[in-house]
């Protein structure tokens, strides 16, 4: 008896020594990134060798006395496959090689495939057997976590309706223009705040952050994924270091009650990502948050969501980012518009311009500089590609599109081509440009109640009214300037 329980034990230890583990992102239907160092990684029995072939590759290492190891693939040259990645004994199927990039923030960004418009034209289009997509469950927790519950899937009819929406047309596009497998992450989650997806070190950084994190503590109900941190710990701590070709983020709705150092904490959010990940310049693309709620007729009207607006927008200071301004594709009386193809498109075309080098199209005109001649401003702006134009002003917007409803629009400014723009005198009194024309390259304003104007607005309220876009189709970019 005493010889067959040795036997037993040794047999167990045999068991455990031999016993790789993987983190779920790598499983079956997983994409890896063309890039020259791939990392896999994973948990061994200490000194425990583990071999790792992929494609004809094959590398080793010896697990460290934590028990942690780590190789290095070479896939910039790689076929996009698909292949099976093979880890001592486990062997994960159907693998491909392509373009792998996060998808994160809160409703907008987790809004689904299936309460979108478009999904049942889309579901015709299935299967997609080169656009996966690896859906994390929400998860949060107060310690940095090394694994979350997640699966990769392939776009196909069954599956379709739980992308995120916006991905989907991101990483549909990018796979038609590239011709290459793409692999979208969904770590999303509505209602968090921008602080729930950073690590708690950098928060600490900003008095305003923890004196609001404090504030929300003491109240009486308080939702535990709006606490700081724990997103980050469960649904994005446990990804490193995956080898990503860059983050698409639409978050800000939440962080409207205090806009004012959202600046500040998103460029800290992108360079903890961008360590984390080990890609310094990591590209970072994010959505400029949409109109919402009723039309305004009063031209000094602004609001936190406008603040929130020019804060995304400060953020392009820093290399490799970009957004995408949604001004024109909202809904009045729905925070989650159902549109998802524009900012899925919009973010496509950042990614070709600015990470792929396709010569094409990727921003709307965004104003830099105004100056005064006599009684009228003239703006002048980059990203106008082909010229500016005024598109015609339509007769009504969308109120809820989930109901068909719309209302009919009343313009501001209806003695001239354009829209949305008004000006301030030295008073501080602002009014709608009465006169807003194209010259050129620029814009040229007047109001009649204005007679030295010293500021000027552009789509500053929370559902603005502008039709100034470049004739490449993107909108101008939200903003406000001293004139000189």
């Amino acid at each position: 008896m005493r010889n067959l329980l040795l036997v037993s034990a040794l047999f167990s230890t045999l068991f455990l020594c031999a016993e790789v583990k993987l983190p779920s992102i790598f499983s079956h239907h997983a994409v890896l990134a063309r890039h020259a160092r791939v990392p896999v990684w994973g948990t061994a029995s200490p000194g425990e060798k583990v071999t790792v072939t992929f494609n004809g590759q094959k590398v080793a290492a010896i697990a460290g006395k934590d028990g942690k190891w780590m190789v290095f693939l070479d896939l910039k040259n790689s076929p996009e496959g698909p292949f099976t990645l093979t880890v001592n004994n486990i062997r994960i199927k159907d693998v491909m090689v392509g373009e792998v990039w996060l998808g994160s923030g809160q409703s907008n960004m987790a809004m689904l495939m299936r309460n979108s418009t478009g999904f049942e034209q889309e579901k015709k289009e299935m299967p997609n057997k080169k656009l996966r997509v690896f859906i994390i469950k929400v998860a949060g927790n107060e310690k940095p976590q090394s694994n979350c519950t997640g699966a990769w899937y392939i776009a196909d009819e069954k599956r379709l309706g739980s992308f995120s929406a916006v991905s989907y047309h991101f990483g549909k596009k990018l796979q038609k223009e590239l011709n290459t497998p793409v692999g979208l992450i969904k770590a999303a989650q509505g209602a968090t705040y921008i602080e729930g997806w950073m690590p708690w070190g950098d928060i600490k950084k900003f008095s305003s952050a923890v004196a609001r994190a404090e504030r929300r503590a003491r109240a009486k109900k308080q939702l535990w994924y709006r606490k700081p941190s724990v997103l980050y710990n469960a649904m994005i701590h446990p990804l490193l270091p995956y080898r990503l070709s860059g983050v698409i983020w639409y978050q800000g709705e939440s962080n409207t009650r205090d806009p004012e150092d959202y600046a500040d904490l998103f460029r800290s959010l992108i360079s903890r990502y961008r360590q984390d990940f080990k890609d310094p310049q990591l590209p970072f693309f994010w959505c400029n948050l949409a109109g919402y709620r009723d039309k305004s007729a009063d031209a000094g009207s602004v609001n936190n969501w406008s603040i929130l607006r020019l804060k995304q927008t400060e953020v392009l200071d820093m290399p490799r980012t970009g957004e995408a301004v949604l001004t024109d594709a909202g809904e009045a009386k729905d925070i989650h518009p159902r549109n998802k193809q524009i900012p899925g498109e919009r973010l496509a075309a950042l990614a070709l311009a600015r990470v792929y080098g396709k010569d094409v199209p990727c921003t709307g005109p965004a104003a830099v500089s105004a100056r005064k001649e006599g009684s009228k401003v003239v703006i002048s702006f980059k990203d106008i590609y082909n010229g500016l134009e005024a598109r015609p002003v339509p007769a009504v917007y969308i109120v809820k599109s989930a109901k068909n409803q719309t209302a009919p629009l009343v313009r501001n400014s209806p003695k001239a081509s354009l829209e949305g723009f008004a000006l301030c005198g030295k008073d501080g009194k602002w009014f709608w440009a009465d006169q807003a024309d194209i010259k050129g390259n620029e814009v040229i304003l007047s109001a009649e109640q204005v007679k030295e104007p010293v500021m000027v607005r552009c789509c500053m309220q929370q559902n603005p009214t502008c039709n100034l876009y470049n004739k490449a189709g993107f909108p101008v970019v939200p903003f406000e300037l001293k004139v000189k």
